[in-house]
């Protein structure tokens, strides 16, 4: 939001209640927890120089104007982070369900940092090593639920929410469902990840190449249906 509302000149100007507003909280008279939270990144901005706030911040009320200079060199993202567009955010935003839509953010926001952004030449095309470093995400929803402390069944939803398309949007993940593996046929098959890319061109390649990633770490060729009754990844 800070860098939506951005002048030419490093400026920007928040106020709580718009960013609260902006994730779906309520605002009443009992301000929420996540009131402190976004102090709290406000604060941490503040003290990596990557903005500057003359307000002393626990002062702010709900609709107090948060004058923001912008320090750009600190502020804006370098190639190790994730990007997220405007259009991405917004189609989140967009997000008409019982469903939080910070959950949906943070739940895209963590794929897509595993996504990345793969190493381009000067010409933008691909590295040779283009195929060792699919542009995907194939981590199971179990470690997903441990490292973002939400539940199996939220980060599901969300992940329906990012792979379905509407008439009014299209999705933001193209989804792969992988099945199943047994390389040791002593064993019984245990499910593997899906494959998530961003819905974007040359998403079948990158697909591709994710698959052959597993293929390497499950040492098999061969994937069979969804086991029933084991954790679904």
């Amino acid at each position: 939001m800070i860098d939506k509302y951005r002048s030419y000149e490093d400026y920007s100007w928040i106020t709580i209640r718009k960013v609260l507003e902006f994730y779906g909280y309520k605002t009443t008279s009992r301000k929420p927890k996540a009131f402190k939270e976004i102090l709290d990144v406000l604060e941490y901005m503040i003290n990596n120089q990557m903005i500057e706030v003359k307000q002393d911040l626990d002062s702010l009320s709900y609709d107090t104007g948060i004058e923001i200079k912008i320090i750009p060199q600190n502020f804006d993202s370098t190639e190790k982070f994730a990007k997220l567009t405007s259009s991405q955010f917004d189609t989140i935003m967009m997000a008409d369900s019982s469903l939080n839509r910070e959950s949906i953010l943070v739940a895209f926001l963590y794929i897509n940092s595993y996504i990345g952004c793969r190493p381009r030449q000067n010409d933008g095309s691909d590295y040779e090593s283009a195929k060792d470093n699919p542009e995907a995400f194939f981590k199971s929803i179990k470690h997903m639920s441990e490292e973002l402390s939400m539940s199996k069944d939220t980060i599901n939803q969300c992940i329906e929410y990012l792979t379905n398309s509407t008439d009014e949007r299209d999705a933001l993940l193209i989804k792969k469902e992988v099945g199943s593996v047994q390389p040791d046929k002593t064993k019984p098959p245990q499910n593997v990840p899906n494959i998530y890319v961003l819905n974007k061109e040359g998403y079948e390649q990158e697909i591709k190449w994710a698959l052959d990633k597993i293929v390497q770490l499950y040492r098999t060729d061969e994937f069979y249906p969804f086991v029933k009754g084991n954790n679904q990844k």
